[in-house]
């Protein structure tokens, strides 16, 4: 029977989702061990991920140096510290196997193969240079997506000095929350990627993160048709009115394009077909964040569709589409005189679309009263 463990991961005051592992407890059974009753018993609650490297690892895990407070943040010579449940100190290497393929859970060491503690890794990459050093205990099973954005953070850079190089900045802490065992059935709470397999989405939100046998990442119609899943399961979910799910389920399916998207010049049928697709993601982003009141991303949106417009132009319908989203935005945010403006380019576009007439006979009347109260109010000063 497979064992799982847990961690519940905040990035800053942001709290990311789960990390689901499986322990092998068959070919590494004192690490594996060691990592569960330290989730178990809370060991590793309120520790930090210390060090951070894109396109490599990240490795957490002193349970020597607890943050409670962002203040407390780094706290001195945090990364050196760790305890293990199974010696006063270290206990030797078990499982040194290949470290062939990302998300693999790994214990970390003093620069000695014996000399494992609490300290672990998860490679985000194939890192075979590290093969015979380190205990292979455990793979990723959920939340891939969190360890994805986890890579991202922000470091403290080389000007830091080594010890810190690969730090997150105190904004972007990486903390681990809750920790403990995990049984079929429990949740698998995820804040920045909808896992709902609506509509025959079974991808991980990352193309490279799915198994090598899923599909051919170099063939342009099978990732073409695996985007356009995601992008109907986004508008499944839309339907629904799921509007977080079906935002982060799009920005899924534009991850997948621009990703996997062919050179122009090796396949320019394809090529034309993923930015027609980029185009029809990014009037739906547009429109969920309008849904959700997020006036500023329906306008950051729509300008990278007129943005691209300007390579692949958009049609009549997508462009009035683009421009009544603009205005509304606008409006949102108060700005009338904008908003009428985008909305008047739009009834060009098209003249008989009732919604646009009846927003802009609003906005008109809008933009006449805001002016009707300055010159009231500026009135008062010479009268």
């Amino acid at each position: 029977m497979k064992t799982f463990a847990y961690l519940d991961i905040r990035i800053g005051t942001w709290d990311v989702g789960r990390i689901v592992i499986e322990l092998d407890f068959e070919s590494a059974p004192k690490a594996s061990e060691n990592f569960l009753r330290l989730c178990e018993n809370k060991s590793y609650k309120d520790t930090c991920f210390h060090r951070v490297i894109k396109n490599f690892m990240i490795q957490g895990g002193d349970t020597d140096h607890k943050i409670t407070q962002l203040e407390e943040y780094p706290p001195d010579s945090l990364g050196t510290g760790g305890t293990s449940i199974n010696t006063a100190d270290f206990y030797e290497a078990e499982n040194l196997k290949a470290i062939d393929e990302p998300f693999l859970v790994c214990m970390s060491n003093k620069g000695a193969v014996n000399s494992t503690s609490s300290q672990f890794f998860i490679n985000t990459l194939a890192a075979p240079h590290l093969t015979g050093k380190y205990t292979v205990f455990g793979k990723v099973r959920n939340g891939k997506s969190v360890v994805r954005e986890i890579e991202r953070v922000s470091v403290m850079g080389s000007k830091h000095g080594d010890s810190q190089s690969w730090l997150p900045v105190k904004e972007e802490m990486v903390l681990i929350v809750d920790c403990g065992k995990w049984d079929h059935g429990d949740p698998v709470p995820c804040y920045n990627a909808c896992y709902d397999s609506l509509g025959g989405d079974i991808y991980e939100e990352y193309p490279d993160d799915n198994e090598i046998e899923a599909f051919d990442l170099d063939n342009p119609e099978i990732t073409y048709k695996i985007s356009t899943v995601i992008k109907e399961s986004a508008s499944l979910l839309l339907k629904q009115k799921r509007l977080r799910d079906a935002f982060l389920k799009y920005k899924k399916a534009l991850r997948y394009c621009n990703e996997l998207i062919p050179d122009p010049d090796s396949n320019p049928e394809y090529h034309e077909r993923f930015l027609n697709l980029k185009k029809t993601i990014y009037l739906n982003l547009a429109l969920v964040a309008l849904q959700m009141n997020d006036y500023q991303t329906t306008i950051d949106y729509c300008g990278y569709l007129l943005e691209i417009d300007k390579h692949v132009p958009m049609t009549q319908t997508q462009t009035s589409k683009t421009l009544y989203r603009l205005g509304m935005a606008y409006r949102g945010l108060k700005n009338f005189e904008a908003a009428l403006e985008f909305l008047q380019k739009a009834s060009i576009l098209c003249p008989n679309d009732q919604g646009i007439k009846s927003e802009l006979c609003m906005l008109q009347k809008l933009v006449e009263d805001e002016k009707k109260s300055k010159r009231q109010k500026f009135a008062k000063f010479f009268s």
